[in-house]
């Protein structure tokens, strides 16, 4: 039994830093289309897929958002 539990809670921590990652990964690649808008203008193309980037960043993002800065970072460092 202890050894189940072990095991699930090593797949657990595993799967949170994924959704971690797959969040900061998320919020890069928004951060990337909106900084080239605003370089080169956008164009109706650019605004749809920037509404997509978002709405995708707030998917993978919910759970984190009341995290505190000095976590987030620690967190952050585990992705690289």
């Amino acid at each position: 039994m202890l050894v189940v539990g072990a095991i699930q809670l090593s797949v657990s921590a595993c799967g949170e830093r994924d959704t971690i990652c797959a969040c900061i990964e998320s919020g890069n690649v928004l951060n990337k289309k909106a900084n080239a808008i605003l370089e080169k203008g956008s164009t109706e193309q650019d605004r749809e897929e920037l509404k997509k980037l978002k709405a995708d960043k707030q998917k993978k993002c919910a759970e984190f958002e009341r995290m505190g800065g000095p976590e987030m970072r620690e967190r952050m460092q585990e992705c690289k």
